[in-house]
């Protein structure tokens, strides 16, 4: 079967295209809920929130939760974030 090419991509360059949204919302349900609203972060770029939440898995920002995401997740996450719904 052919591959899909979003898997072989660089980590740390993935795009906004090859993000789900859809995936992110059910990873900020388990992971994100319990103390944000996705709200919170509407009219974020999905580049700024990429940013801030690879900072807080590598553990350079300061977060109440250490995350541990893949960048995949980091992606989706900031997918339906700045959509903010």
């Amino acid at each position: 079967g052919e591959v899909d090419s979003r898997i072989t991509r660089s980590p740390g360059f993935s795009t906004a295209a090859s993000a789900d949204a859809a995936a992110g919302k059910a990873k900020f349900a388990a992971a994100c809920a319990e103390c944000h609203e996705v709200a919170d972060f509407e009219g974020e770029s999905a580049a700024a929130l990429t940013e801030s939440l690879k900072k807080i898995v590598a553990g350079t920002q300061k977060h109440k939760e250490a995350l541990k995401l893949t960048d995949a997740e980091v992606a989706d996450l900031a997918a339906y974030m700045a959509a903010g719904k």
